[in-house]
């Protein structure tokens, strides 16, 4: 049985930011463009630490840097992802 209790600690819904009538529009700011190119960055840093390993001279790490290559190949698609729908999102204002 779930029971209401009025000691919860969730917020009213007429407090939530959507709920109130205000739109998602209004509450981006710079933080927003950031998560739109963390992605590429997580990529490139992600590239460098598998050629690293790729060009390891023992040959023992190789196995994980084809790992974090495609690892870097997913976060890449990731940002192409938010870049499209960043720029998508631009396109309707």
């Amino acid at each position: 049985m779930i029971t209401n209790s009025s000691s919860s600690n969730l917020p009213a819904p007429a407090s939530l930011p959507l709920a109130s009538g205000s739109s998602l529009r209004q509450q981006r700011g710079p933080f927003f463009v950031g998560w739109v190119y963390g992605p590429w960055a997580a990529a490139g840093l992600i590239t460098l630490l598998a050629l690293r390993l790729l060009l390891d001279v023992d040959g023992v790490n190789q196995g994980h840097g084809w790992g974090l290559l495609g690892s870097a190949a997913i976060c890449f698609s990731i940002g192409c992802v938010c870049k499209t729908s960043w720029a998508l999102a631009q396109r309707r204002r």
